[in-house]
């Protein structure tokens, strides 16, 4: 009843700034401003400053803070907002677009377009946020940072309980409501269609929309999706724990040098035996596994034994780039089936078998190996981004009291991450204070499977996600989904739709089909605007040849079958792509979507126990 009342509310307003649209009426020929752009400035607005209005060419710049305020709690007393931006075209076609964040957020470049550049093009109003902390000095809001490299870095923020709520949810509502009175007051005329758009953090702030805000958005596009940061958190510390084990010296602050513990060649092996375990089981030998239902551990291991050196039939040297050490091996295991306690209890998720666990040089993005074990290789320096951007998330705004941690140092970041007790840190996700009365599951996890409000208003969900992300695990977010199908009563596909893909790094990249963003954005517009919903969105390889060498350690067909400049498609959840028989493999017209008999409970990995939330009893 509160969020019907404050939907209604905030409509009444938007009409009191400017004629109403008749409901689901895009403007034809669209709309000009009837004010300047400049004349934004004076715009008042509750808790709002517009700190400039810039008039570009096509569209006019707003740069404003919401909420602007100096921190009681922070000690460093910084200064705090949520500070957005809100391109708007000089031609309005009635659509409004909400940019998710990344990572730990903290920045906002004053000409947004990014992403949504394109949609800004076609008259789309586009805006983004930055999460209500900023890390970059002489920034575009006011100028102020965010940033202690003393206590927590870029996760300083997560010291001041509003900042923590502002970055988990706060931000978003704050950002797509206002932005939308701005919109209504320079055209005249309210949003026709709303939607928001994001990945990785900013796939997390989509779902969070749909669960927490159902009001706001008529279309939401989620891409692999951090909507357990939280456990996910744990399975960072969990893997370089793991990873460890296999170090033979240390870094400069006295932790487990990782980078040589999987050497890219060794990622090679990985993924060439997942691939002869599992690569044949789609129809197709393609270097591709389509089919990620059927790859389980069970098939998995006894590839892995055979490429085990000295036991195994593919050489003995180790780091070679033809086998992997039993060490090795064991860790890729533990890894693979999540992190739990000491009394067996799982924190988070299992992982899908995939061969993207190795991103080709040719095939370049966010794979396995950057999360997990290097990005550019410092001598004696960890660069894993688990070890970075992680390292700083897990003490500081993942646990409640946030611990507070310098970046460098014997007692830093990383040592926290090495020294994370399963059993005594792990449950400090759920912890709630009098001075943190929301845990970092409350403010940041969008794990709910309770669309009821977000489907009875129609809106619309798209989500994507590689089968085997580097940091969040595919298997997770398709568990969910399974578990918001039950609770949806088995329609869930009425208004929300999983696509998953083969291969692909974190947000695109990988020797992968990983190009589809354009194809989403326009499933998702026919499905809210048309009634049309995508029973397969058509994604596209931009690699003119196969990124696996031919022969040696792969099939000669993988090379030979591998879609090279070509399309596939991704299929709505749980159908797998499967080749026809006939035709060129690099053209999605000579595939079909079909049901990989997961769902009459075939041979799996998954765990369904729980909705992707771990064991909550921890």
């Amino acid at each position: 009843m509160k969020r019907l009342f404050l939907a209604s509310t905030i409509i009444a307003t938007w009409a009191s700034l400017g004629t109403h649209a008749a409901a689901h009426e895009l403007p034809p020929g669209g709309v000009a401003p009837r004010a300047s752009c400049t004349a934004l400035t004076g715009l008042t607005l509750a808790n709002t400053q517009i700190l400039s209005a810039t008039q570009k060419s096509g569209y006019c710049n707003v740069i404003g803070i919401i909420n602007k305020r100096v921190s009681t709690q922070d000690p460093d007393h910084f200064t705090y907002g949520i500070g957005f931006a809100l391109n708007l075209p000089n031609t309005w076609h009635g659509r409004f677009e909400m940019m998710g964040g990344g990572g730990t957020d903290g920045s906002l470049n004053a000409d947004p377009q990014g992403a949504a550049g394109v949609e800004l093009g076609q008259g789309w109003a586009v805006a983004a946020d930055d999460g209500g902390h900023e890390d970059n000095p002489g920034n575009v809001v006011g100028g102020h940072q965010d940033d202690d490299a003393n206590a927590g870095g870029s996760a300083h923020f997560a010291i001041d309980a509003q900042a923590r709520r502002d970055y988990g949810y706060n931000g978003i509502e704050k950002t797509a409501t206002i932005s939308k009175e701005i919109i209504s007051y320079f055209y005249g005329l309210d949003t026709v269609y709303s939607y928001i758009m994001g990945c990785s953090n900013g796939g997390r702030d989509a779902m969070v929309a749909s669960q927490r805000f159902p009001w706001l958005f008529d279309g939401v596009i989620s891409q692999n999706p951090g909507f357990n940061l939280p456990q996910a958190g744990l399975a960072e510390a969990w893997n370089e724990q793991v990873l460890g084990t296999l170090a033979t010296s240390n870094d400069v602050n006295g932790q487990p040098f990782i980078p040589d513990t999987f050497p890219v060649q060794d990622l090679q092996v990985a993924s060439a035996a997942i691939l002869s375990a599992c690569d044949a089981l789609d129809g197709l030998v393609d270097g591709i596994i389509d089919n990620y239902h059927a790859c389980t551990a069970k098939k998995v291991y006894p590839a892995l034994a055979s490429y085990t050196c000295g036991s195994g039939s593919h050489g003995s040297t180790p780091h070679g780039g033809t086998c992997l050490t039993a060490k090795q091996v064991d860790a890729l295991k533990k890894i693979y089936a999540g992190p739990v306690n000491s009394r067996g209890q799982r924190l988070y998720s299992n992982w899908f078998w995939d061969a993207g666990i190795w991103t080709p040089p040719t095939a370049p993005g966010a794979g396995w190996q950057l999360w997990n074990v290097v990005t550019a290789p410092v001598p004696g320096v960890n660069t894993a981004i688990n070890l970075t951007l992680g390292a700083g998330a897990i003490p500081m705004i993942f646990q409640t009291p946030p611990v507070v941690t310098p970046v460098n140092g014997p007692n830093g970041q990383e040592a926290f991450v090495f020294k994370f007790n399963f059993d005594t840190d792990a449950p400090k996700i759920f912890n709630k204070t009098q001075a943190y009365p929301e845990s970092s599951m409350d403010f940041m996890a969008a794990v709910s499977t309770d669309l009821r409000p977000f489907k009875a208003r129609g809106g619309k969900l798209i989500i994507s996600s590689s089968v085997n992300d580097g940091i969040f695990s595919g298997a997770a977010i398709a568990r969910w989904y399974r578990h918001m199908d039950r609770h949806m009563s088995g329609r869930a596909a009425d208004f929300a739709r999983l696509f998953m893909v083969p291969n692909m790094a974190h947000c695109g990249g990988g020797a992968a089909t990983a190009s589809f963003a354009g194809n989403e954005l326009k499933a998702i517009t026919d499905w809210v605007e048309n009634g049309i919903a995508p029973e397969r969105i058509v994604a596209t390889n931009t690699n003119a040849t196969s990124p696996y060498p031919a022969g040696g350690l792969f099939d000669p067909r993988v090379a030979m079958n591998f879609p090279a400049s070509g399309t596939r498609p991704l299929c709505v959840y749980p159908k797998i792509a499967a080749y026809k028989g006939s035709g060129m493999t690099n053209d999605a017209g000579n595939f079909a979507c079909v049901d990989p008999g997961f769902s009459r409970g075939g041979d799996h990995d998954f765990h369904d126990d729980d909705d992707g939330r771990g064991d909550d009893r921890y």
